[in-house]
C-alpha cells in the first residue's frame, strides 16, 4: 500500500490509483491518528457523499486512519472540513434536551410478570409441602400489630399478596403504566427500587397511623408510590431532562420548578382521589394509598434533586438496582419463613 500526503497531479491520479491517508490532508502533517469514533464519523461523512474510502487500523494499534484514492483526495478533504465547519458549536447557543427514553418496557413487563406468576403460585394448594393460600396470608400480610411487634418482613411481603385475580390484574396494569413512564425518565432499575421502597414505607406509615388492629395486602401501595415518584420527578424535566433546572437566577429557577410541579402533583392527587378511595365498601385501603403516594413523592423529589447534580445511574448500576428491587420481596419472604 502506497501512502502519499501531498496533492497529486492529474495524470498520477488517473493512472495510479494509490490510497492516501486523509489525516495529514485535513489536520496537517504532524497530526495524531484518529480515534475509532473519529474514523467512524469521517467514514459516515464520506459514505453520505458517495466518496470511496477505507478504514485502516494502524499496525501499532495506536489509532485509525481513513484512506481514499488519490483521485478523490481533494473532494474527501473538502467534505470533512465542511462537516466540521457546519457542526462547529455556536457560542451562547443552548443544546436541546435529550428526549430519548432512558429505559425500555421489557424490565417493567418482567417485574409485573413475576408479580402475577407469584399470585398464581401461592393461590395453589401443595399438601405434600403443607403450603396453603391461607398460610401465605397469615405470614405475609401487613398486620400492623405483628409489624410493630418486630415482624418487619410483612412491610414488603404484603406487596406481593392479593385477594383475587382482578386485584392483581388491576395493580399490574395501573402500576405498570406508572412504572413504565417513570422508567423512561430515570431507568427501570431505579424506578423499581424506588417503587418497592415507597410501598414498604407506605405500609410502615399506614401501620403507625391506623394502629395494631389494621391489616392489608396488595401491590397498590407500591403502585401509588410509583405514581408519586413520577409526579415528583416531572418538574426536573426543565432544562433537558434530569440534567438541571434551566438557566437564570436562583429565584427564577425556583419559581419555574414550583410552576412545573403543580401539574404532575395535581394529577397525582386527582388519581389518588379517583382510584385510591375505593368503592366506599371498605375494600380499599385509602391510608396505604395515601402514604404510598406521599412516600413516592418524597423519594422521587430526592432522586430528581440528586440526579440534577450527580446524574442518573449508568446501565450497570441501573441493572443492579433492578436486581436488588426484585430480590427485596424474595429476601423478605425468606426472612418470614425462617423467623
Amino acid at each position: 500500500m502506497v501512502e502519499r500526503t501531498g496533492h497529486p497531479g492529474f495524470f498520477r491520479r488517473v493512472l495510479r490509483h494509490a490510497w492516501m491517508d486523509m489525516v495529514p490532508l485535513v489536520r496537517g502533517e504532524d497530526s495524531p491518528p484518529l480515534t475509532r469514533k473519529e474514523a467512524q464519523d469521517w467514514s459516515l461523512v464520506l459514505s453520505a457523499r458517495h466518496v470511496p474510502h477505507r478504514l485502516r487500523r494502524l499496525d501499532n494499534g495506536a489509532g485509525w486512519s481513513v484512506m481514499v484514492q488519490e483521485w478523490f483526495a481533494s473532494r474527501a478533504a473538502e467534505e470533512i472540513k465542511l462537516y466540521y465547519e457546519e457542526n462547529r458549536p455556536v457560542p451562547g447557543s443552548e443544546s436541546l434536551p435529550d428526549l430519548r427514553p432512558v429505559s425500555g418496557l421489557e424490565p417493567t413487563l418482567f417485574g409485573l410478570a413475576m408479580l402475577v406468576l407469584f399470585y398464581w403460585a401461592y393461590t395453589r394448594t401443595y399438601p405434600a409441602l403443607r403450603l396453603y393460600p391461607e398460610l401465605w396470608m397469615e405470614l405475609g400480610s401487613a398486620d400492623a400489630g405483628a409489624i410493630l411487634s418486630g415482624q418487619w418482613w410483612r412491610l414488603c411481603t404484603a406487596l406481593t399478596l392479593h385477594a383475587d385475580g382482578p386485584h392483581v390484574a388491576g395493580n399490574a396494569v395501573i402500576g405498570g403504566v406508572f412504572i413504565w413512564l417513570a422508567a423512561r425518565r430515570i431507568g427501570s432499575g431505579l424506578t423499581w427500587f424506588l417503587t418497592i421502597l415507597a410501598g414498604v414505607l407506605g405500609n410502615l406509615f399506614n401501620s403507625l397511623a391506623l394502629g395494631v388492629h389494621h391489616d392489608s395486602i396488595g401491590f397498590s401501595t407500591a403502585t401509588f408510590g410509583a405514581a408519586g415518584v413520577l409526579a415528583a420527578i416531572s418538574p426536573f424535566a426543565v432544562g433537558g431532562g434530569l440534567h438541571g433546572l434551566g438557566s437564570g437566577s436562583l429565584a427564577g429557577r425556583a419559581v419555574r420548578f414550583v410552576r412545573t410541579a403543580l401539574i404532575p402533583f395535581g394529577a397525582g392527587l386527582g388519581l389518588l382521589a379517583m382510584l385510591g378511595a375505593g368503592d366506599g365498601e371498605g375494600n380499599t385501603d385509602l391510608g396505604a394509598h395515601l402514604f404510598g403516594f406521599a412516600s413516592g413523592l418524597a423519594l422521587g423529589g430526592l432522586t430528581g434533586f440528586l440526579a440534577t447534580r450527580l446524574g442518573l445511574p449508568g446501565k450497570g448500576a441501573d441493572f443492579r438496582l433492578f436486581v436488588a428491587a426484585l430480590c427485596m420481596p424474595v429476601a423478605a419472604w425468606a426472612w418470614g419463613w425462617l423467623a
